[in-house]
């Protein structure tokens, strides 16, 4: 009989830690997971940005300096920048021309432009950068981080940019 006990004690301890790594595991990934975005390549979007005609409609944000950022984007009006990384830039002026003409490029990456879309497929902004990684997540009340996968932060090609092929 006391036999019998302990392989219900011992198979008892097993469903519960079972259970608690369980637990833990759908919590991590919980709070892991939001609402990710993407972006499609657009031709059109490139040419917008390189003429310094896009839509103006749009709040416009950079990261990187003034003089030469790695990234911009424009985003609907109601959504809020969940970072303090980003600047805010005004589109149609000589500065947001400039900043489009020098964006950041490197051997492996060029600029591109994009439409952004939200995780239902809704266009919700543009993109004009050369860094392919970059993910778009939306939280709740209308905030969204755009985060770039830049070399220099230890990005896919840690070694200056120059991606071997």
């Amino acid at each position: 009989m006391r036999g019998d006990m302990d392989i219900l004690k011992i198979n008892n301890n097993k469903i519960l830690w079972a259970g608690t790594w369980g637990i833990i595991i759908l919590s991590l990934f919980a709070g892991c997971s939001g609402k990710f975005g993407s972006y499609k390549r657009d031709a059109v979007v490139k040419q917008a940005f390189e003429s310094n005609q896009v839509p103006a409609e749009y709040k416009y944000f950079y990261y990187g300096f003034d003089t030469r950022p790695y990234v911009i984007f424009g985003v609907e009006p109601k959504y809020e920048m969940n970072s303090r990384m980003w600047k805010e830039a005004t589109p149609d002026t000589s500065e947001f021309k400039e900043m489009t003409r020098w964006i950041w490029e490197d051997y492996g990456y060029y600029k591109f432009g994009a439409d952004i879309l939200d995780p239902n497929g809704n266009k919700v902004g543009v993109l004009y950068t050369a860094i392919n990684e970059t993910t778009i997540k939306f939280h709740g009340d209308n905030q969204i981080s755009v985060i770039p996968n830049t070399p220099f932060l230890g990005g896919p090609d840690a070694n200056g940019g120059v991606r071997a092929r």
